[in-house]
């Protein structure tokens, strides 16, 4: 949660117009909430939703992850003063499974994402996973893993394309050598399992497995020592 102290913002820069998503929010004084964006030309924002509790506010039920919106912003430091919000519509409800899973990919960004760095395309990579979990017949798990490998490619840390096997050492990806063998934390990615993760060739139940395995341990990396709450309490939950 950013400093609140930090949530004095300049008024001189409006930022207008800006596609964006609720990641999260957190009560701020008695009537305002203090609102996570993730937004297509500014990347991770946060910003004062001044007065959003009182019931007359014009932010009042906007504010709602998985909902698309158009925002405008103003302010230079790190914490904006929310301008306006508008729901653009458009997106069916997600339920289920599938919210605890809408949840996990919020936060991904949550965790994984430095603020104000603009990702366009993995603005259109978000948009595609909430697309496909809201779709009851799609397939969930290949939506999640397609968006985790569009993630860490995003992020700098994607496969890389050489044709020749690599392996993950338990904190990065390196090129394969006969003296690496499979052991924890080894994981090792031969030349035909990095091209159907590129790919996107999900048809054998192998590959989709591999790549869970694969992105669990990357993203545990680079999410740091603290586990993934929506894992957690969905793991729990299946054991009830």
């Amino acid at each position: 949660m950013p400093e609140l102290s930090k949530a004095k913002t300049t008024e001189r820069r409006v930022n207008e117009d800006d596609a964006a998503f609720v990641l999260q929010s957190w009560n701020w004084k008695e009537t305002s909430l203090l609102v996570e964006f993730f937004t297509l030309n500014h990347g991770k924002v946060v910003a004062v939703a001044r007065g959003a509790k009182r019931a007359g506010s014009h932010f009042r039920g906007l504010l709602t992850p998985f909902s698309p919106l158009k925002i405008a912003f103003s302010g230079q430091n790190e914490v904006k003063n929310l301008l306006r919000v508008q729901w653009l519509g458009g997106f069916f409800p997600i339920e289920g499974d599938a919210l605890f899973s809408a949840f996990y990919v919020n936060e991904l960004m949550v965790r994984l994402l430095a603020r104000e760095d603009e990702m366009r395309e993995l603005f259109g990579s978000y948009v595609r996973v909430l697309e496909k979990l809201a779709d009851t017949d799609a397939n969930h798990e290949v939506a999640l893993r397609t968006f985790e490998l569009e993630l860490m490619e995003s992020l700098g840390y994607g496969l890389p394309q050489t044709g020749e096997p690599w392996y993950w050492d338990g904190e990065e990806l390196k090129p394969w050598t006969e003296e690496v063998i499979e052991t924890e934390p080894h994981i090792v990615i031969d030349a035909e399992m990095i091209r159907k993760l590129h790919e996107r060739d999900f048809r054998s139940k192998e590959t989709l497995s591999f790549a869970k395995r694969l992105m669990r341990r990357m993203i545990a990396h680079y999410a740091g020592d603290k586990p993934l709450n929506t894992r957690r309490i969905f793991e729990e939950l299946k054991r009830l």
